[in-house]
Formats: structure tokens, sequence, C-alpha cells
């Protein structure tokens, strides 16, 4: 009868050893603790969005038909059990205040616990017309299918812009730029974006008109993209270099509106878009 009791207890000891979540060699949790937020509200098209994270994570945003705005969160804490997980992530609310024609979304920063704990942030907006403002800390920023008046500050992260209109102005202290364009050209103002440690990838479809201005302060330009015909001779487009730095300034198509693309430190590459999304 003792044997059968250390025996039950045995197997009682190892089925709730079975049930914690594995830990690495220091004790640490090996899984994250994870949660999830959703929110959707009526929003008018014309309206402004701002946002404010001072936490690190992503940030995306994509455009749709519907007159709503969608906003889907998930945080992540690593390297904490659940239950202090739990109590960290509650001392950094998701703050949303929004009317029909105006939303705020605020995350306060978080100095001391950056690197265990990330909020990732995906918005859906209606495509036409939606105003954005974004700030971060650390964290990559994409936006697409959006047309509106667009800007964006990241102190560390990677901007990725797809198929927009209107007018675009970002930058990143240290991140890539990737921007694909859409249609036969760029609709709206000005597009401009830099980062001051990072490289640049634009790809333009096969009949798209726009003013390039690409340039590196250190670093090169490439060019996968068919020459321009002019006087029925091609045309291809001139780099001008400068010790360390090169820079490219060309008409494609019919001209338009200029796209301005800066880094102070990579390369910078120009190239065909595969699919024509026109």
């Amino acid at each position: 009868m003792r044997f059968c009791v250390l025996l039950i207890g045995c197997l009682l000891a190892s089925d709730i050893c079975a049930q914690e979540p594995p830990k690495t060699s220091s004790g640490l949790p090996e899984v994250p603790y994870v949660e999830r937020q959703e929110k959707q509200f009526a929003f008018y098209p014309g309206g402004k969005i701002g946002i404010e994270a001072g936490v690190p994570g992503n940030i995306r945003i994509i455009g749709w038909e519907k007159a709503t705005v969608r906003m889907e969160a998930e945080k992540i804490v690593y390297y904490l059990a659940p239950e202090q997980a739990k109590a960290l992530v509650e001392q950094y609310p998701i703050r949303v205040r929004y009317t029909q024609t105006s939303v705020t979304v605020r995350i306060a920063s978080s100095p001391t616990h950056g690197a265990t704990m990330e909020f990732n942030l995906t918005f859906y907006v209606p495509k036409d017309r939606t105003d954005i403002s974004v700030k971060k800390s650390h964290g990559d920023f994409a936006v697409s299918s959006v047309n509106g008046w667009i800007e964006a500050s990241v102190a560390e992260g990677s901007l990725e812009a797809d198929s927009l209109s209107g007018y675009f102005s970002a930058k990143t202290l240290r991140g890539d730029i990737r921007v694909k364009m859409s249609g036969n050209r760029w609709r709206g103002f000005e597009f401009a974006a830099v980062t001051q440690l990072g490289s640049i990838d634009l790809q333009l479809p096969l009949a798209f008109s726009a003013a390039l201005q690409l340039e590196t302060r250190d670093g090169k330009v490439t060019v996968d993209y068919p020459p321009q015909i002019v006087d029925g001779e091609p045309e291809p487009p001139q780099i001008l270099i400068r010790k360390n730095s090169q820079s490219l300034k060309a008409t494609v198509g019919d001209g338009g509106p200029p796209i301005k693309l800066v880094t102070y430190s990579g390369d910078v590459k120009l190239s065909k878009l595969n699919v024509n999304t026109d």
C-alpha cells in the first residue's frame, strides 16, 4: 500500500510538471505571453487618424472599402511568468479616442521594458480618403492601398509603402525603405521618404509616369528598369557620382509629381514591378 501511495504521488507530481510551460536554462518561460484586443467603429472617409506608440512593435495600416476603422492589437511579453506579464501589459493600455472623423491612438513609452515587450497593431481604414499621422519609437511601419495625407516618423524601424496616392512624407533614423507604386502615375502631391541608415528599394510598373529623385550619400544606385525612349532611341537614366554619394534624377513616362527617396548610408535600387496592378 505504501508503495502505491508513493507511486500515485510521483505520477501526480509528474503530471503537474508536464502542465507547466517550458522554461529556458535560466528558468524563464520559453513561450511568450500574448494578449489580443480588437476594436471597430464607424468612421467617415476624409477623417484623420493619429497614432503615437512608445513601445516596440510593428504598425500596419490597410485601406478597405468600408466606412469603418478596425484595430487589431497583439501584445507580446517575453521572459516573464504569465502573472507578471499580465501585470506589465496592464501598465501600458492602448488608449483609443474617436469620433466619426477623428481618431487618436496612444501607448505610453516603456523605457525599462522595451526588451521584453512589443505591441503589434493593424488598422483597416477607409481607403479613400483617410489622413494618417504616425509617431513611434521602435518597429516597422507599413501602409497600403490608402489615398490621403500620410506622415510618419520612426526612430528605429523600416518603412513600407504600397499602392498609395495623395501625399506621403516619412523618415526613419535606422531602417530600410520599400516602395511599390501602382497604376500609371503617382496621383497626388510629393512622395518623400528618408532614412539615416538603410537601403531603399523602389518598384515601378512598366507604364508609369513620375519625376524621380533618388539619392544615397554613402552607397550606390542600381537600375533594373527599362530605359525611356527619346526621339526613337533608348535613353537610360544617368547616375551622378560624387565621391561616396550617388544620385539619379530622371523623368519616367510623362513625368509628374516628384518621388524623392534619400538614404544617408545605404544602397538605392530602382526596378520594375513584376505584376502591373493598374
